[in-house]
C-alpha cells in the first residue's frame, strides 16, 4: 500500500511540477521539490502534528509515513484522504476523476 500511495503521489507532483510558477530566491530560480511536495500533500491531507520553530512560530510537520509508524487502517485513510487533495488541491479543473487518478495509481504500480 505505500508503494501505491508513493505512486499516487508521485502522478500529482508530475502534474504540479510542470504547472508551477518558477519564482526566484536571492537571484537562483526556485525549482519544485518532491519531498516537499509530499510533505505538503501529507499535512493538507490532515497527517501533521504541530511544531514550534525558534522564532516561535507554529509550522505543521508532515506525520511520518514510514511501513513501521502507520497502521494499515491509517495509511489507507491517509491515501483516501491524499487522492482529495490531489483532486481539489493540484488537479482541479484538469478533468481528471477520482476513478481515473486511482487507475492510473494502479497502472503505474503495473510498472513498478
Amino acid at each position: 500500500f505505500f508503494r501505491k500511495w508513493w505512486a499516487l503521489v508521485q502522478l500529482g507532483y508530475d502534474y504540479w511540477s510542470e504547472s508551477a510558477e518558477t519564482i526566484e530566491y536571492r537571484g537562483e530560480k526556485v525549482l519544485p521539490d518532491f519531498e516537499r511536495f509530499r510533505k505538503d500533500v501529507t499535512i493538507l491531507a490532515g497527517f501533521s502534528k504541530p511544531v514550534v520553530n525558534v522564532r516561535g512560530e507554529l509550522r505543521l510537520e508532515a506525520e511520518s509515513i514510514a511501513f513501521g509508524n502507520m497502521t494499515e487502517e491509517r495509511f489507507e485513510a491517509l491515501y483516501s484522504a491524499t487522492i482529495n487533495v490531489l483532486l481539489h488541491k493540484v488537479l482541479a479543473g484538469s478533468g481528471v476523476t477520482e476513478e481515473r487518478l486511482r487507475a492510473m495509481a494502479d497502472s503505474v504500480m503495473e510498472f513498478t
